[in-house]
């Protein structure tokens, strides 16, 4: 039996190509072989206003064959936040008032559809690198040589700054008092995000992202509102940044670095990563990570407890059944550096580590 795992990049120098797309059709501003900046803007779009559908029969209460008569707009008309839309007097005088700004677009069925301008819409870069493809009106692919550290947590925002190590070892926490005035537009860089207070701090001084090992499963909610990228190397959980992660960040401490806490589960996973832009070399490849059957010799890392965060060699893979006798999944045998004993870990809690 062959088991086929998920690769996880850990590499000090590949080649990525990212897309960037515009939310709708539009203008692209750059051509093949631009250089870019990350704040660069590649292309502009209008995207289409939010619409809302006002229940006017039961706003004024009456029939839906009714409201014609108190309507006061008509189709195409432009109206405000708070105008009325339509009005019955009586004893109790009843108000229908738009919710938003924007066009009537529709009357009908005791209803009404009020659209909202379109907005302009900029969408940068991201990434220092080369526009290696455009597609007219809708996006480009940009070329970008560097260092990546995929992780297995972020939190769907992006950013960019300078690297900054404000922990000397990869298992402590972020805390408050390591957070200054001149950590303003950095990247934080730590072991383990547990404190509320820091994470507050973090976004009173305007920090750029924060990338660390893991962080507590109660810090979650809070850090996937935070107004910057956060990045888990590791998960979720007590558990330090692994020791090549940890390694090759602080290598680039001071450095620029592109955060993308862009993250999905299911069919598609999506990990979010850590870019590192660097001079280009020739005998950079391009960077591709599809499943790829375990063998011995293999870097891993454990990605669920009790060994979770560890990176280890495969020494040996053993079939279903031979791990324990009640097991049906097959296993491996994985040497940890500076450990003599081989740790045995299920297959399927296992990546590869593409370096």
């Amino acid at each position: 039996m062959r088991c086929y795992l998920p690769q996880v990049v850990l590499s000090p120098l590949t080649v990525v190509l990212k897309e960037r797309r515009l939310p709708a059709p539009g203008d692209i501003l750059v051509r093949e072989g631009d250089r870019v900046e990350p704040v660069q803007v590649i292309g502009r779009a209008l995207r289409p206003g939010e619409f809302r559908i006002i229940n006017v029969s039961q706003a004024l209460g009456v029939p839906r064959r009714a409201v014609r008569r108190y309507l006061k707009v008509e189709v195409g008309q432009e109206v405000r936040r708070g105008d009325v839309l339509a009005a019955r007097g009586g004893l109790v005088r009843r108000v229908c008032r738009a919710p938003i700004e924007g066009a009537v677009t529709g009357i009908g069925g005791g209803r009404l559809i009020i659209e909202a301008p379109a907005q302009p819409v900029e969408v940068r870069a991201g990434y220092p690198g080369i526009v290696k493809r455009v597609f007219r009106g809708e996006g480009v692919v940009i070329q970008v040589t560097g260092a990546v550290i995929q992780g297995t947590w972020g939190n769907l925002q992006e950013g960019f700054g300078v690297l900054r190590l404000v922990t000397e070892s990869r298992e402590k926490p972020l805390r408050e008092r390591m957070i200054d005035a001149s950590c303003r537009g950095a990247v934080l860089m730590a072991g383990i995000l547990s404190d509320g207070e820091a994470l507050d701090r973090a976004i009173e001084m305007q920090v750029r992202g924060i990338i660390v090992g893991s962080l507590m499963p109660e810090m979650v909610e809070k850090a996937t509102v935070a107004p910057f990228p956060i990045v888990a190397t590791e998960g979720i959980g007590n558990i330090p940044m692994s020791t090549q992660a940890f390694r090759l960040l602080s290598t680039h401490n001071g450095r620029e670095a592109v955060v993308d806490g862009a993250f999905a589960i299911g069919r598609s996973p999506v990990r979010p990563e850590i870019l590192i832009p660097l001079p280009a070399d020739k005998g950079t490849g391009l960077l591709q990570a599809p499943e790829t059957p375990l063998k011995t010799g293999d870097i891993v890392r454990v990605v669920r407890s009790p060994y979770a965060g560890r990176i280890g060699t495969v020494v040996e893979i053993l079939p279903a059944g031979r791990a324990a006798a009640s097991s049906r999944l097959p296993a491996a045998k994985v040497q940890v550096a500076g450990e003599e004993e081989l740790l045995l870990i299920p297959v399927y809690n296992l990546e590869v580590v593409r370096s």
